[in-house]
C-alpha cells in the first residue's frame, strides 16, 4: 500500500549484538516509537477518509511470479509492512502464500482482515496473521519469514527508524531470504518543498506522490547502498521515472530486491 508517515521522534541510539543475530534495538528508543504522538490517529484518519487501491502494482506481481514461480506457495511465509487496508495481502493470499501483515492503523488492519473474509473465502490458503503495530519493533520471531515486502511504506519515517526497521526486518528473515521495497527517489515533485526534518526527508509537503501524507524520506541510489547494505545484499534496483497528472508532475520509484545478508 502506498502510504505512511506523520512525524516521528528521531530515536538515533546505540544498538547492542545478541551472539551472532543482528543488532536488536534498546527498549528506550523503541518505547519512543510506539508511543509517537499521533502516529496512530493519523494513519487511521487516512484510511477513513479516502480511498485507497484494491489492487497490487504491477511490479510486484511480476516479482512474485518470477520468484515463486515452482514454489509451494502455501509454505512460502511472506510478511508485508505498512500492510494497509491490504491490496497487496489480498492479492499474495488468492495466490496461495502464506501472508502475514502489520500496520499501525487498527482501521486498516480490520479492512484488510475484512477484506480477506469476504473475497478470499475458500481459498485454499493458510489463515492470513494481520496485527496492529509499528514495524520497527516486529512481534515475530527470528528467521520466520521467506520474504518481506514493502510498497512505499518504509520511505514515510525519518531515517533512524526507517535503519531501526531494516535491522528489523534482518531479523525476522530466514538466511538468504528476499526483501522487496519500494522507495520514493529525490527526483520526485515534492522533493525539497514544506518542513524540512533532516537532510532528505520533509513533512507538510504540497504536492507530489508525498502530498497530504505527512512525513516522507526520498532516497538517493546511494543512499540505498549506504543504509541497506547493512543487512542486505542488493540483487536488483531499478529505477524508474515517469510522469503523473498530465505530465505535471514527475515520480522517480526505486523498485528494490535484496537478500538477507548471511551472518
Amino acid at each position: 500500500m502506498q502510504r505512511r508517515g506523520n512525524a516521528m521522534p528521531a530515536t538515533a541510539q546505540t544498538t547492542r549484538r545478541r551472539g551472532n543475530r543482528f543488532p536488536t534495538l534498546l527498549g528506550e528508543s523503541m518505547d519512543l516509537i510506539s508511543t509517537a504522538p499521533n502516529y496512530t490517529g493519523h494513519w487511521d484518519e487516512k484510511f477513513r477518509s479516502r480511498s485507497w487501491g484494491r489492487y497490487p502494482p504491477e511490479d510486484l506481481v511480476r516479482f512474485m511470479g518470477r520468484r515463486f514461480r515452482a514454489a509451494d506457495k502455501g509454505a512460502v511465509k511472506v510478511l508485508e509492512v505498512g500492510c494497509g487496508p491490504g491490496a497487496n495481502l489480498w492479492f499474495m493470499h488468492r495466490e496461495g502464500f502464506a501472508v502475514h501483515g502489520i500496520d499501525i492503523s487498527p482501521t486498516a488492519i480490520a479492512i484488510a482482515n475484512a477484506r480477506l473474509a469476504n473475497e478470499n473465502a475458500g481459498i485454499p490458503s493458510p489463515a492470513a496473521d494481520l496485527r496492529v503495530g509499528h514495524f520497527a519493533r516486529l512481534p515475530w520471531p527470528d528467521g520466520h519469514f521467506d520474504l518481506v515486502v514493502d510498497i512505499f511504506a518504509l520511505y514515510a519515517n525519518t531515517t533512524d527508524v526507517i535503519g531501526q526497521t531494516l535491522v528489523e526486518i534482518a531479523r525476522v528473515l530466514k538466511p538468504g531470504a528476499l526483501f522487496y521495497s519500494k522507495l520514493w527517489g529525490t527526483h520526485c515533485t515534492g522533493y525539497g518543498l514544506g518542513r524540512q526534518i533532516e537532510p532528505g526527508t520533509f513533512d507538510e509537503i504540497p504536492e507530489g506522490p508525498c502530498r497530504g501524507m505527512g512525513v516522507a524520506h526520498f532516497f538517493t541510489r546511494a543512499e540505498i547502498d549506504t543504509l541497506f547494505g547493512g543487512c542486505f545484499q542488493a540483487t536488483a534496483i531499478d529505477r524508474v521515472i515517469r510522469s503523473d497528472v498530465g505530465a505535471h508532475q514527475q515520480i522517480e520509484e526505486f523498485h528494490c530486491q535484496f537478500t538477507r545478508a548471511r551472518r
